[in-house]
């Protein structure tokens, strides 16, 4: 019995094969169509060769390579390789990414060299301070001016008063438009319901836009836009339209420039030609662009698309491109500012928003509480509307059914503000954008601000701070931020570092001993005079002390701070450290006493009020600071600590005693010894200065009863 083979292959019909090989002939096995033969006869032009390794332009020309067509790039490169190559000292190739002009852009356009001067011409009579003459005065406001200036005008003589008779023929006359009529007759519409379910602004507002682009955009009669933007006109019938009635006061942006009548600019600096209109993100996809705002529901803005007619690149009218392009008083009809317009977003933060976002993110980088601020102020505005729809139905009955409002979710809100992580990356991106009126970001224009920070002859204090690690990703590996904060309270650098050693912050420190007007006589620290060796290394002559601050809370920690005793205790302690300055102390004392600082108070009320710590928080800032002497401090604290503790060893008699309602002692048992290290410190406590120089006086107010200096 045969079996049979399930891998073997069927020879194939050779013979067949040949014949119709023979018959058929060679031309058609290789089916050269036309389309292939125009391929081949195709003439290869110089313009298409190219080097090997590169690819084309779109003109056909070889893509232009730093490394081999840049003079200075190459003469770079090839000192990497060959020794004593010599580097040309010019500017690079106007197509080089290097260069600091053109950013690889090619050649400068009149029209973008005339944009660069007027914006220089504008930041110099900006930022330039105002002439005496060029002040305002009051010199011509006199009652004479004022009267004649608000006296009733008259009118013209011969001019024909106003009638209610109808126009000439011949004349258009624009109609009325009831937009809410509009709207709700969409609304109703089955198919432009169904048609769009799916988008992300609410359905009367896609009404709305489908109204006025029908009616007011394409119109010839007089439109009722403010420069490009629209607001949902009010109306007596809209309280019984819940779809309108949830949309009245919103805003509508058509983004036209064309209709502003400016012309626009290629962006491309390289191009000389302008922008002219192609179609609307309304016009085929039908959708909206949101602009997210602090009062209420988000803007929905229709923008257009722009293509160059040159360079035939295109352009969004909404874009950071655009809007730089165009003058200031134009662009700032979009109220979005040029540094939060980022591309790849499907959205925009208008300008009052951001305006709140900055100091947010400044001052504690949280992005999502920024959010639920944005779904807040949404959802107080549908609460508020709701109530204003119930509330005249229920004042206003009617025999007519009174339709249900509309829904919140998925109906009011169909998109969502971002979420806070959105928040803060684009809260990143605006920061570290380029694209603002005057052609750097805001994290330079800061860096900037701080390397600008000068120091001569005064004193800076130095410190380690951990909360500000909270604001940042753990990932970063940063536990704490060393930072340098001079006298007058401005910081000159602030580093993240892994530890508190002086390794991960010397380089900053170096740093900083580096600027030419960084040069401080006196230093603060909480740790002094440990490291005094590695600062005296940097600034041979200067003179370091420990934080008075720091120094009170060495002690202070120590203490129960629920004990009966421990205000004045720590109002005796800090006796013992410093004591006010004669001169101020007295006119502090005879304000108080003649009710020039609010009520009069006798000896005894001030005596209770000194008890208390509200009398440093309210008069701390007359008062000046003179701190003991060595000797005199450590007598003082030891006179303290011999007062308020409860038991003794042998030694000086102990004077505390134990709360009378806890029963718990006012010490611990790093009192002590935290006493004795304060008394090693005395020595480092001094002020480097006579006190006339460690203050800054700022003189009181001409109208103010107390006349004290703060």
């Amino acid at each position: 019995m045969s079996m049979t083979n399930p891998y073997a292959k069927r020879r194939p019909f050779v013979a067949l094969v040949a014949h119709n090989n023979q018959e058929m002939g060679r031309q058609s096995q290789q089916r050269v169509s036309n389309t292939k033969r125009a391929y081949q006869l195709a003439s290869t032009g110089k313009t298409n060769k190219k080097r090997k390794g590169e690819q084309l332009t779109l003109e056909g020309r070889a893509a232009f390579n730093p490394q081999k067509d840049c003079i200075v790039c190459r003469a770079r490169h090839l000192a990497t390789i060959v020794q004593g190559a010599r580097v040309p000292n010019r500017a690079h190739s106007v197509y080089c990414p290097k260069n600091k002009t053109t950013k690889g852009l090619g050649p400068i356009s009149e029209q973008n060299l005339a944009t660069a001067v007027e914006e220089q011409r504008l930041k110099e009579l900006f930022e330039r301070p105002l002439n005496m003459n060029e002040k305002a005065s009051s010199k011509h406001c006199t009652a004479a001016a004022a009267t004649a200036f608000f006296a009733p005008k008259k009118k013209a003589p011969g001019k024909p008063k106003e009638t209610d008779e109808p126009p000439p023929q011949g004349i258009d006359v624009a109609p009325p438009i009831n937009f809410v009529k509009g709207v709700s007759d969409l609304v109703a519409d089955a198919a432009f319901r169904d048609k769009h379910k799916a988008k992300s602004a609410p359905l009367a507002m896609m009404a709305f836009a489908e109204f006025v682009v029908a009616n007011v955009v394409k119109s010839k009669f007089p439109d009722h836009f403010a420069g490009v933007t629209m607001v949902v006109p009010p109306s007596p019938e809209a309280i019984n339209n819940p779809h309108y009635h949830s949309i009245v006061g919103q805003k509508f942006l058509y983004v036209d420039w064309k209709r502003c009548g400016v012309t626009v600019p290629c962006p491309n600096r390289n191009c000389k030609g302008l922008l002219k209109n192609d179609r609307t993100n309304f016009s085929k996809n039908k959708t909206l662009f949101p602009l997210f705002n602090l009062d209420g529901p988000p803007s929905w803005c229709i923008y257009m698309k722009m293509v160059c007619t040159c360079c035939k690149r295109d352009f969004d009218s909404n874009s950071v491109e655009v809007l730089l392009s165009l003058p200031a008083y134009v662009a700032n009809e979009y109220p979005v500012e040029t540094k939060f317009a980022l591309p790849n977003h499907t959205f925009h933060l208008t300008r009052e928003a951001t305006n709140v976002l900055d100091p947010i993110m400044l001052t504690y980088g949280n992005g999502e509480m920024f959010s639920n601020l944005l779904y807040r102020t949404i959802k107080a505005t549908y609460i508020r509307k709701i109530t204003e729809y119930v509330s005249y139905h229920k004042h206003n009955p009617g025999s007519e059914t009174i339709a249900s409002y509309v829904a919140k979710d998925g109906e009011y809100i169909k998109q969502y503000p971002p979420l806070g992580d959105t928040i803060r990356d684009i809260y990143n991106e605006s920061a570290a954008s380029p694209y603002t009126r005057w052609g750097f970001s805001d994290h330079d224009r800061h860096t900037r601000e701080i390397q600008s920070v000068t120091c001569n002859g005064g004193m800076f204090a130095q410190d380690h701070t951990f909360e500000v690690i909270k604001n940042y990703r753990s990932t970063l590996g940063a536990t704490a931020v060393w930072d340098v904060a001079i006298d007058t309270g401005e910081i000159a650098t602030a580093v993240c570092v892994p530890t508190t050693k002086t390794i991960h912050f010397s380089h900053a420190a170096k740093a900083l001993q580096k600027r030419p007007t960084f040069a401080p006589i006196g230093t603060y620290s909480d740790t002094w005079p440990c490291k005094d060796t590695y600062w005296k290394s940097l600034w041979p002559m200067i003179k370091g002390r420990l934080g008075l601050f720091h120094y009170e809370k060495r002690i202070l920690r120590t203490l129960q701070k629920n004990h009966i005793d421990f205000i004045s205790a720590k109002n005796d302690l800090l006796d013992a450290i410093y004591e006010f300055e004669s001169s101020d102390y007295e006119k502090v004392l005879v304000a108080l006493k003649d009710g020039s600082l609010g009520k009069k108070l006798d000896t005894a009320e001030i005596a209770a009020l000194k008890s208390t710590k509200h009398f440093k928080d309210r008069y701390g800032k007359y008062l000046r600071k003179r701190i003991h002497k060595p000797n005199t401090m450590i007598q003082q604290l030891d006179d303290w600590f011999c007062k308020y503790k409860v038991t003794s060893s042998g030694g000086r008699p102990a004077g505390g005693r134990l709360d009378p309602n806890r029963g718990i002692k006012l010490f611990t048992a790093e009192t002590k010894s935290a006493v004795d290290n304060c008394k090693d410190k005395a020595i480092h406590l001094t002020d480097p200065l006579p006190i006339a120089e460690m203050y800054f006086q700022v003189p009181p107010n001409p109208n103010s009863k107390h006349h004290l200096t703060e």
